[in-house]
């Protein structure tokens, strides 16, 4: 009896980190199987590219979330950033300049939603909502829902976005790069360990001496920074502001993140479950197109995998716990 239930443990051990991850590996071979040009080195390095920007979003967004977090504002601040970046480069025509606007209105929206969630008390949810909200409204009147259009932009601005090196994308060298820097933060200092602390436990976390308030602040603005850098990229891709471009990045962040819980580790949100989890999303996206399947569908299926990746947290025993 015994020995039976530790191969149940061992088993739901295994399901548990590593389910999503096998399920990613068969939906990857029914595509292959079905499409016929969803196997290939091109498609791949397609995909690559379509989940570059997913994966930068998500992976600040996994840093809030880690901390028990929730930030609701990620894509309409996509939406208002990338307007601005776009306006600041048409009329300087300084790439520099308008990548440090980029960021330091990134890191002011992270700010924001810190200050209003981790210090005033004002709960997740509502907080960066609001502040969404805000960037939207700032967004359509700066705009007045109009595009950016970029005349004769710089080659290196294009590069960011459009940009091979051989043939890999530099869009998805960017991407690695985060990917690189967010796994040594999450898994390797100090900042990691407390941010998983605080979202395990914020009130053991505070009797440990941790400055709970300021590590919250933190995760904000970092998630801050990875929209101002998803849009830098974003808008290179596109060759324009597009006010309404990063709408879509709150609902497939959100599948990623959900996603990564279920991954690599018991509940917690990590950095290479999120880049698996833009994977199959990305992959699925492809796959639902090349079968020409209708756009809507592609919504219904991403609102199904949160459902249940947040299921299979549940069931597992996992420890998913996100403030609201």
């Amino acid at each position: 009896m015994v020995e039976r239930m530790g191969k149940w443990e061992f088993l739901r051990t295994i399901t548990r980190k590593y389910g999503t991850t096998v399920a990613g590996i068969f939906i990857f071979i029914g595509f292959s199987c079905t499409t016929k040009y969803f196997f290939t080195t091109h498609n791949f390095f397609l995909m690559l590219k379509q989940m570059s920007m997913l994966t930068i979003i998500s992976l600040g967004f996994t840093f809030v979330m880690a901390a028990g977090g929730f930030d609701m504002s990620i894509g309409f601040a996509t939406g208002l950033i990338n307007v601005f970046f776009a306006s600041v480069l048409l009329h300087t025509g300084n790439l520099p300049l308008a990548i440090l606007i980029a960021l330091l209105m990134g890191s002011l929206v992270g700010l924001t939603n810190g200050a209003l969630a981790a210090y005033i008390g004002l709960p997740d949810f509502i907080a960066t909502f609001a502040v969404g909200s805000i960037a939207l409204g700032i967004d359509m009147l700066f705009t007045g829902g109009n595009p950016v259009f970029l005349q004769n932009p710089p080659e290196a601005f294009l590069f960011i976005g459009q940009g091979y090196l051989g043939p890999v994308p530099f869009p998805a060298i960017v991407m690695f790069v985060v990917l690189a820097m967010a796994l040594i933060v999450l898994n390797r200092t100090k900042l990691g360990m407390r941010i998983y602390a605080i979202g395990g436990n914020p009130v053991a976390a505070l009797y440990a001496g941790i400055n709970v308030r300021f590590y919250r602040l933190l995760t904000f603005i970092i998630s801050g920074l990875s929209v101002a850098a998803t849009s830098v990229v974003l808008t290179s891709r596109l060759g324009s502001g597009q006010p309404q471009a990063g709408e879509n990045y709150l609902l497939d962040a959100i599948s990623v993140c959900f996603l990564s819980t279920t991954m690599f580790g018991e509940g917690e949100p990590t950095g290479e479950g999120v880049f698996v989890g833009a994977f199959i999303i990305t992959m699925l996206s492809s796959g639902l197109t090349m079968l020409n399947v209708a756009y809507y569908f592609q919504y219904i299926t991403k609102g199904v995998i949160v459902i249940l990746a947040v299921t299979s947290s549940i069931l597992m025993g996992q420890k998913l716990q996100v403030k609201i």
